[in-house]
């Protein structure tokens, strides 16, 4: 046999795989905001000074989101939530309403506890 060695790939390269394969969605966001700055700079720079106000602004709802979830799962809560939503899909989806209508969550602080309840086994329905 012989003795084929591959070619060592470099650290850069293998950094640049791992964000072109895992970070296309902030590279086209990155992308797009490249573009808004060469077409028109005054508002590329009034967009990223609304985004971080907004971020700033949502952030103590996903950190409390996040921190929900994470307890949830620590806890060993995620079952209990999980058995709450078994049975008929039509009580799942009112109890799922109900629940979504008393929460303190924007649509943003939201995302992290639909992920955490995803991965709890809770149904997509609810």
């Amino acid at each position: 046999m012989t003795d084929l060695s591959h070619p060592s790939r470099s650290a850069l390269r293998d950094a640049v795989h791992h964000i072109w394969t895992r970070e296309r969605v902030w590279l086209a966001f990155a992308g797009l905001l490249a573009v808004v700055f060469v077409v028109d700079a005054p508002l590329g720079t009034s967009s990223v000074q609304f985004t971080i106000r907004n971020l700033i602004d949502v952030a103590p709802f996903l950190l409390l989101s996040i921190g929900v979830a994470a307890y949830a799962s620590a806890t060993g809560a995620d079952g209990l939530i999980a058995r709450a939503f078994t049975g008929s899909p039509a009580v799942m989806i009112a109890v799922a309403a109900v629940a979504g209508g008393l929460s303190p969550f924007c649509s943003c602080g939201v995302i992290p506890l639909i992920a955490a309840l995803l991965a709890m086994g809770v149904p997509l329905s609810a």
